[in-house]
């Protein structure tokens, strides 16, 4: 292999994983938010509290609460931005008198479906800056 070609793959081979590390860096998101109330989320009762929602590009999404607690969430699909609302929202479904966890919403990007209610219900919305909804 000649010299030239073993620097030109070098310096691609640097480029790619630098662009990498920058990509993952950059698409790390967490917002936090004080639920009063308790809910349910990925199957997993929680207390009222401050919870947090880290997304990581390639990962599984984080619930973190002020315990230690972590619940992973399976994302069913993306929401496409319904309002003009850019702060974060965690929107929950009223379902036989539980709240559950249903969608989440990061700033200034598409929501989050975590959880589809098939059947008639109520949101609680916690967060946001638009309140009507």
């Amino acid at each position: 292999m000649s010299r030239r070609v073993f620097l030109a793959l070098t310096a691609f081979a640097m480029a790619f994983q630098l662009s990498g590390a920058v990509a993952s860096a950059q698409g790390t998101q967490r917002i936090s938010a004080e639920v009063g109330f308790p809910f349910v989320a990925g199957g997993k009762e929680l207390a009222a509290g401050k919870y947090a929602v880290v997304v990581e590009p390639g990962k599984p999404v984080e619930l973190v609460g002020q315990d230690g607690t972590r619940v992973l969430l399976r994302v069913i699909t993306t929401l496409g931005r319904h309002d003009q609302d850019p702060d974060s929202e965690f929107v929950f479904d009223k379902v036989d008198g539980k709240s559950v966890l249903s969608e989440i919403w990061m700033p200034k990007r598409d929501g989050l479906l975590v959880l589809a209610t098939e059947r008639p219900h109520e949101h609680a919305v916690v967060g946001g800056s638009n309140p009507k909804k």
